[in-house]
């Protein structure tokens, strides 16, 4: 009877720990994950921006474009709130806050936040 109670907590413990462990882990994944997007999004429409040269885009456009592939690139489930903080087409700035509400394995709801800014510099010669 000892060996049996004795197993059971053994194995309570256990699972105790991977869950703790499933659940940092995932916050983490989440965050690279979230960054990454950010950051590669953010070059896109940057670049977007330099290489249009004979179609003008509008700012809002731009943004949409910026909103919709950061979308895409999100590949968990999650929900994704986009803030555009500051956005200014002709001087190449963007700036952006962007949460990732997602549910944990033990049932709670958490939330990872990052925020990027680009500035472009253009040469004028």
């Amino acid at each position: 009877m000892k060996k049996a109670i004795f197993c059971v907590l053994t194995i309570l413990i256990i699972l105790i720990f991977s869950m703790a462990y499933i659940t940092i882990h995932g916050r983490q994944v989440r965050q690279n994950e979230l960054n990454v997007a950010l950051e590669q999004s953010m070059e896109k429409s940057i670049s977007l921006l330099l290489e249009n040269d004979g179609k003008p885009v509008s700012e809002e456009e731009w943004i949409e474009m910026f909103c919709l592939d950061l979308s895409m690139q999100i590949a968990s489930a999650s929900d994704l709130t986009i803030n555009i903080l500051d956005a200014d087409f002709e001087k190449g700035l963007l700036r952006v806050e962007a949460t990732l509400s997602y549910r944990n394995p033990i049932g709670t709801t958490s939330t990872v936040s990052s925020e990027r800014m680009v500035l472009v510099e253009q040469y004028v010669r």
